[in-house]
Order: C-alpha cells, then structure tokens, then sequence
C-alpha cells in the first residue's frame, strides 16, 4: 500500500498512528519509575510566565505547552503523549518530503529507516527544542521545495510561517536557513523563483511572525544569546573534540539505519556517491542535508563552540533519501520488507520489556534528582500550609531538582532557578516578598543550601527541615536521598 500512489497517504497516516501508540506505551511504563525531565517540567514553568521570549530558548514551546496542558491534565502521560505525536509527525512529513525524489520502493522504505533511529523514538520521548525541530524542519523543507518547483503562493507562506516556528523554537534554525538559501541559488529554477513573488512572500510571513521576538531580544539584551555563547570550550584542542565527537555522535546515531541499508539493499559505491552527491535536481536534497550538518561541525571546530550530536535531532528528515535517491540504487520488495520487519522488531520488542526498563531505571536511578520531584511535592505541600494560607508561587532551588518538582505541585508555582534572576527574570525582591518562597537542596549541596540558609534565617514564620525520601514502583525501592526544605511565609 506504501507503494500505491492511491492508497499510500493514508497507509502511512495509519501507520505512523500505530508507531505512536506502541512508543507511547512504551514510555507511560518505561518512565512510570521516574518523574518529568527537567527540561520538559521547565517550559511548563515558562508557559506559567507568558512571555515574547525566555533566557534560555524562544517562546514557542511554551506556548505550546501552554496550549497542550489547557486540553489535558498536567501530568506525565499527557506530557508523553505530546513527545511521541511530535515524532510521528515527523515521520509522516518526512514521508511526504522523500516523495519530491523518490517513489515507489524506494519511498515506502522512509518511514521504516526513521524509525530505526533513535531520534524518532527513545530520544524522541524527551519533548524538547530538538525533537520538536523534527516535524518544524521537515514541515519548512516540504513547503520551501514545493515553492522552489513552483513559485506557488500557499507553500511560499507556507514555508515562512514553518521557518518562523522553527526559528521561534530554536536558534539551530538559521544552519538550515542557511541551506534554502544556498540551494535556491543552485537549483535550475533559480531565475523563475526569484523574478516570482514567492520568496518575497516567504521572507515577509516570516519575518512578521519572527518580529515580537526579535523586538523582545533587544529590549531584553539579547539572554538566550548570551546563554547560547556560554557554550564555548575555551581552548583548540575542546573545540576538535567537540567537534569530533558532534560528527562521530551523529552517525552513530543514524549507524544501524545506515548498516540496514547496506545489508537490505547494498548499493554499489557509485551509487552512494550519487546519493550524496547528486548531479541533477536532488542536489537540493543534498544541499539541506549536508549544509545543516557541516556548517555546525566546522564551526565547532573553529570558533571553539561546544556542540552535541543531539542537536542534530531534526537533520536526518533526508538520510532515506541520501541513502536511496540515486537511479543507480535498486531497492527491491523484500528490502522493505525486511527494513520493516527490523523496525517493528524494535517497536515492539522495546514495549515488551518497558516494565524490566522502568525497574532499571529505578535501581540505578537517574540524572538530576528525577526520581524524587513527585515526592519532594508531596512534603514541601504541608509544610507549606503550615507556614501560610497563601497558595505558594515560587519554588526556590536547583534548577534540576526545583523545575520537576514545580509540575507535581497543585498551586503550579514559577521557580527560582539556582536563586538566579538571570534564569527566572520574572523573580525579584518585591515578589518574594509579596508571595513568600518554598525552597529545596539536596541535603549535601553546600551551594544551595548557603542561598536557602541565606534566605530563610532570622525571616518570621520561616521554617526549614531535612527529609529522606526513597522512590518506589510497584513494591520495589530505589535508592534513598536527603533534601532540606525551607519555607518563608510572605512579608507582613
């Protein structure tokens, strides 16, 4: 059915809704040991402070977070559901994008390969500004290409209002920007596009939808900038290792979709080299793949920038196409049908042992407190109402530990992260003062518990004490850890 132009839209529809459900599952179990990641607890915080822009990132994932939890209730599977539907629009658009090169076979293998990397589904349950450039970029390619063959004026918007939420979601963005320039330039129809309306109408539905933001950085003073710079690694030889590890990460990542092809298909030198470095129209193709994963890698290397392969989330929307686009590489029914059994193999067999993951998980716990946010939410409650009948609004502490805990609270207060106004602009002396502050440390962070001490002694009404508190799932326990938590009613 992939293979029928009749019947393949909805084919792939239904297909990409079954990949969601079981990877859905998958992390309602796998994660049922632990809490809310960090990252993701903070846009909820951030949607709780609407703004054009915030320290860390641009606005957009608030703001959809901020939609998706007035439909659903805040809570973790809802917050999974999001993630896992995020990905599978993503392959679906990838699905849609792979057919302005390929067809038939050929096409029907896309969703299959993807689905082979872990972007698109264990990394992917993480929602976050990479997973979510995966539909954004795909969505913007689609819709630029389409504008590129034929100056139509709906995907010319199209493509700006896409390039705009991706931008407005992560500054990455401008790598791939970067690439639907260059490949405008290259492609046959250049003097046709440009003589059309249609990139005019591009660049100005995204630049208006860009502005708000654009104006709110420089009122602000540019943060996410700064915050952005702060990833510098200071010598030579951490930029190349950086730079090593950007580009060695990223295949790997895409290592076993890559040595399926090889096995399934095995396509002769020639033909991979026509993949990936086409001489007729998929050279466009070639351009935004290659442009958004290059650009980065040399700029690691020489500007000393620290970067991850994770970043690269959004990038590999074409590596079906790289690996399958040339004449030159057959692809027959059994290639597919072996790519797709690989694929479900690893769906299914990955829901299967979600229950031994969630143990896992549990005994040998988790980065940045993630196992205790449910907990310290039940503690800091009560003792909250015993300093005040006022509903808590700030939460004070760690980043790590204060944003997760912050989503299990009921009064859905806004954090103070690392006691840091540059991190929560939306904190000052006067609110503190007006609402009062919850706070929390692990109970061997001196760091922390300096500003907790500092911020809650000799204050009236403040009180402050040490718990230990041990995750359990299912009867089964995690390892115990100690936190101090302290309280500060508001001013009289």
């Amino acid at each position: 059915m992939l293979c029928d132009p009749a019947r393949r839209r909805p084919a792939v529809l239904g297909l990409v809704l079954l990949y969601a459900m079981i990877w859905t599952a998958y992390g309602i179990i796998a994660k049922s040991s632990q809490d809310i990641n960090a990252d993701m607890a903070e846009m909820v915080v951030w949607a709780h402070e609407p703004a054009f822009g915030y320290p860390k990132h641009p606005p957009l994932l608030a703001w959809i977070v901020r939609g998706w939890f007035m439909l659903f209730p805040q809570a973790d599977w809802a917050y999974i559901v999001l993630a896992v539907f995020t990905i599978a629009a993503g392959i679906y658009l990838s699905f849609e994008l792979a057919g302005e090169w390929i067809d038939g076979t050929k096409r029907a293998a896309v969703p299959f390969l993807l689905a082979l990397i872990p972007f698109y589904n264990f990394l992917g349950l993480k929602f976050d500004q990479n997973s979510a450039l995966i539909p954004l970029w795909a969505l913007t390619i689609l819709a630029f290409v389409r504008s590129l063959k034929t100056s139509h004026l709906g995907y010319a918007a199209l493509a700006g209002i896409a390039a705009a939420a991706a931008l407005l979601t992560k500054y990455w963005t401008v790598f791939l920007l970067l690439a639907l320039a260059v490949s405008a330039l290259a492609c046959r129809r250049r003097y046709a596009y440009f003589r059309s309306a249609a990139p005019w109408v591009t660049a100005l539905v995204a630049a208006a939808a860009v502005t708000p933001h654009v104006l709110w950085l420089v009122r602000e003073d540019f943060p996410t900038l700064t915050w952005a710079v702060k990833r510098a690694a200071y010598s030579l030889s951490e930029g190349m290792e950086a730079a090593f590890k950007y580009g060695l990460g990223t295949v790997g990542y895409a290592i076993v979709a890559i040595g399926l092809v090889l096995a399934l298909v095995r396509p002769s030198p020639a033909g991979l080299r026509d993949g990936f470095i086409p001489r007729d129209d998929r050279r466009i193709a070639a351009i935004v793949f290659w442009l958004p994963l290059a650009v980065p890698f040399v700029m690691a290397a020489i500007l000393k920038i620290s970067m991850i392969p994770l970043w690269n989330m959004p990038a590999l929307a074409l590596l079906p196409v790289m690996l399958l686009g040339s004449p030159l590489v057959k692809v027959s029914r059994d290639a597919v049908i072996g790519m797709a059994a690989t694929a479900a193999t690893i769906t299914v067999g990955a829901a299967l042992v979600s229950p031994a993951v969630a143990v896992a998980i549990l005994w040998t716990g988790t980065e940045n407190y993630a196992q205790y946010g449910r907990l310290l939410a039940r503690e800091i409650e009560p003792e909250w109402r015993q300093t005040t009948a006022a509903p808590l609004d700030l939460l004070g502490g760690r980043y790590v530990l204060v944003a997760t805990t912050a989503f299990y609270l009921r009064d859905r207060p806004s954090i103070y992260s690392d006691f840091s106004n540059y991190l929560s602009p939306w904190v000052d002396v006067g609110r503190i003062a007006r609402s009062g502050i919850a706070m929390v440390c692990p109970a061997d962070d001196e760091e922390c518990l300096q500003e907790l001490n500092a911020r809650s002694a000799g204050r009236v009404g403040a009180r402050r004490r040490e718990v230990e508190l041990t995750p359990h799932w299912f009867g089964i326990s995690g390892a115990p850890a100690r936190f101090v938590i302290a309280t500060v009613p508001p001013a009289q």
